[in-house]
């Protein structure tokens, strides 16, 4: 993607609204993992199974699926400064909605597919303001910086709540995405504007000629380093969201750890996310490639999925699941890619195409995990998710040119 306002001048430097996009990444990060922590809590105050369980989880990636494409069109006609409003609108709105409805099932699962609207629009934002800001050859970090969000969501996620909650009162969670939406609404009225990031509409080159003709959302869904793009995401999500979801489920009720010690063992692995992200896609800009980085991400996704369910409990297992961070560098190579190859016509559309599978991966990975454990355990499930995660090698691996 081009970058034609890059030598735009702005109040403050590329790095100060990084950091915006980032806090604002935190309140879908924040929903995301939420629930896992006190999963238990909630399958034995609403006397549920995994299967209902993943419905729960996967809510949050129903109306993505359907809605990030739209998304993408809404924000190239108003821009990121005012589908920001409407995303983390969305996301205080469910939240608070959810702080009613933690003992029903129904209720909260509404609650989810409101803050799954929100989490959509928030999933667009940062990959499309870092391409207008940032140079190519600086987008890499940027990407892997932003994505850290994820990671950090999930460490502070799984510290948290474990200890802000209780078997009988799990509404402290609810609470605080509810209230640290507000804290982002403020923030992103207060320095996100159009000139930080325009319309996509502002950003075609005057000389498109009868490229920039046409349906951009047809030319997008068309586009093939899209759909690859949007494949690897998939299986990549896919994988990514079933395991770390049901870990601590696992270990809790697979392996007999208590709610607290589970949370948190998982949570290690947020921190070497955070690392390796960040590191990672500075890493990737320096040694000019994306794709062998992401390459022994996945291969190593893949057998680690093995090794949890087969190592006895003890160091080796640990670090078996604190190294589940160090994938979460694909995301900040997928949102780099899709930065670099897509044309900027279809830039916001595309991303958001790229995320819709990213989406569906997510909602069908609880789903699938908790129906497979239910009737075939979780041994055999997670060597299921090892071959799935094989297909997000077809992403970044078989796009041609990308090195």
């Amino acid at each position: 993607m081009s970058n034609p306002i890059s030598k735009t001048k702005h109040r403050f430097p590329p790095y100060f609204y990084l950091l915006i996009v980032i806090l604002q990444y935190l309140t879908a990060g924040f929903c995301q993992y939420k629930l896992q922590p006190v999963l238990t809590y909630l399958m034995e105050g609403m006397s549920i199974t995994e299967t209902k369980a993943g419905l729960l989880i996967s809510a949050l990636s129903i109306l993505s699926v359907f809605l990030a494409v739209p998304f993408g069109v809404l924000m190239g006609r108003i821009g990121p400064r005012k589908t920001g409003f409407i995303a983390t609108g969305m996301v205080i709105l469910g939240s608070f909605a959810g702080t009613f409805f933690t003992t029903n099932f129904y209720g909260l699962f509404v609650s989810q597919l409101i803050v799954g609207v929100g989490i959509c629009g928030a999933g667009i934002l940062g990959p499309y303001i870092i391409a207008c800001l940032f140079k190519p050859e600086l987008r890499g970090r940027a990407n892997g910086w932003y994505i850290t969000a994820g990671t950090i969501a999930q460490l502070v996620m799984f510290n948290l709540v474990p200890r802000i909650t209780t078997a009988d009162n799990v509404t402290p969670a609810w609470w605080f995405t509810t209230l640290y939406g507000v804290v982002i609404l403020i923030l992103w009225a207060l320095f996100i504007t159009d000139e930080v990031a325009p319309p996509a509409s502002k950003l075609q080159p005057a000389d498109t000629g009868s490229a920039g003709k046409g349906s951009s959302l047809l030319a997008a869904l068309k586009d093939p380093k899209v759909l690859q793009l949007s494949i690897g995401g998939f299986a990549f999500m896919m994988s990514t969201m079933a395991v770390m979801n049901f870990a601590p489920a696992y270990l809790t009720l697979g392996r007999g750890y208590d709610p607290v010690t589970a949370s948190t063992l998982v949570s290690g692995s947020a921190v070497v996310g955070a690392i390796s992200t960040a590191l990672s896609g500075t890493l990737s800009d320096l040694l000019k490639t994306r794709k062998w980085i992401f390459l022994i991400a996945l291969l190593w996704m893949a057998v680690s999925r093995v090794l949890i369910v087969t190592l006895p409990d003890g160091i080796l297992l640990n670090l078996t699941l604190w190294g589940q961070g160090i994938p979460a560098v694909c995301m900040g190579l997928i949102y780099t890619v899709a930065g670099e190859t897509f044309e900027p016509r279809i830039a916001s559309i595309g991303i958001s195409a790229v995320n819709m599978f990213i989406g569906l991966g997510g909602l069908v990975a609880a789903t699938l995990f908790g129906v497979l454990a239910q009737s075939a355990g979780y041994t055999t499930t997670f060597i299921v998710f090892a071959v799935i995660t094989l297909g997000g090698l077809v992403g970044v691996c078989t796009i041609k040119g990308v090195k």
